[in-house]
């Protein structure tokens, strides 16, 4: 059972519980179990400030489509949308299941070699880098590691939506570090010793490899699996828009700043605060006054910006340089949060 997460005609984000099951040909695909519409917190029960409990509604309808389940898995899918004090006060408790931050803690487990190798390259090196922040991922993607077990008996809906919720803990500046090494674009500059430094490769280059590695996914059975493939049809699956989309955020927009003597920042360049500008200016760019900015933690700013963030995104019909200043203002306004 998982989260999935989707947009309606309106570009709000609606949520929902399905699972993978298997069909009687034994291929993989997603079933819809319950509608948690735009705020699933609103099937979540407090009783204390230590103590939660899903919705009976929620209970009573996977019982009634007879969804095999553990509770602490429900309170898992659920843990994102719990209030934040609460969450702070059961982790410093060791979390739910005495985990923290809600992954799971294998250890001494070997992946079957015959399960590791039904898992797709794609989906290892994104699993890799969320969970080690490497560029330079060696064999690791070559290995039955322990990491790669969420990708076993899951259909492509199941991954990509686990996968998206992972990305939101990707800061700004690592973004850029993330496609770097999902696409593989090192591989292009190879034997070069600097190839995995992005910024000491041919930006022209970068682009190439990006969009030859992207056309080669969309038309990749293997990865999209049967549920999925026909949703390509000659264009862009939906899977890898995103990526499009964050790809000209991250690169486009810091062309001017690529490497000594390359592009110069023209109508591209990506959005600065004046010399002179204070903190106000940073706090209109995020829609904050200064008072709701020294309320928050560090959490619930994160928080804030990840929500703020899908709404003034291009891709739900932003306008772009809006949303460049909306990111830069973040990353100064956190790093002046930590200090």
């Amino acid at each position: 059972m998982y989260l999935a997460k989707e947009y309606n005609n309106s570009g709000e984000a609606v949520f929902h519980l399905r699972e993978t099951v298997k069909g009687e040909d034994n291929t993989l695909a997603s079933r819809q179990l319950f509608d948690l519409g735009n705020d699933p917190e609103q099937f979540v029960e407090y009783i204390d400030e230590r103590i939660f409990y899903i919705s009976p509604e929620v209970e009573d309808a996977l019982a009634e489509l007879k969804v095999q389940y553990e509770y602490e898995e429900l309170e898992e899918i659920f843990w994102p949308f719990i209030n934040t004090e609460i969450r702070e006060t059961l982790d410093n408790f060791g979390g739910i299941r005495g985990r923290s931050s809600g992954e799971h803690k294998r250890r001494g487990r070997q992946m079957p070699i015959e399960d590791f190798e039904r898992t797709h390259p794609f989906d290892r090196r994104r699993l890799y880098y969320l969970k080690f922040v490497q560029i330079n991922m060696g064999d690791a993607v070559e290995r039955p590691l322990p990491i790669y077990e969420i990708l076993t008996d899951k259909c492509r809906d199941e991954i990509e939506s686990r996968i998206t919720f992972m990305e939101l803990d990707i800061r700004p500046w690592e973004m850029r570090g993330y496609l770097y090494a999902i696409f593989n674009i090192a591989e292009g500059f190879a034997p070069k010793l600097s190839r995995f430094v992005p910024d000491a490769q041919d930006p022209d280059l970068i682009d190439r490899f990006f969009l030859e590695e992207m056309c080669r996914l969309n038309s990749d059975g293997q990865w999209l699996g049967n549920e999925a493939s026909h949703l390509a049809s000659g264009r862009l699956h939906p899977y890898l828009r995103k990526y499009l989309f964050m790809y000209f955020d991250t690169y486009f927009s810091n062309r001017g700043y690529w490497k000594p003597g390359g592009r110069t920042a023209g109508a591209e360049r990506e959005w600065q605060p004046p010399v002179n500008s204070g903190q106000d200016d940073y706090l209109k760019a995020m829609r904050l006054t200064q008072e709701e900015f020294r309320k928050m933690n560090e959490t619930e700013f994160t928080s804030y910006f990840r929500k703020k963030a899908m709404e003034l995104h291009p891709d739900m019909g932003g306008d772009h340089d809006t949303f460049v200043a909306f990111r830069n203002a973040y990353q100064v306004l956190m790093m002046r949060k930590k200090w």
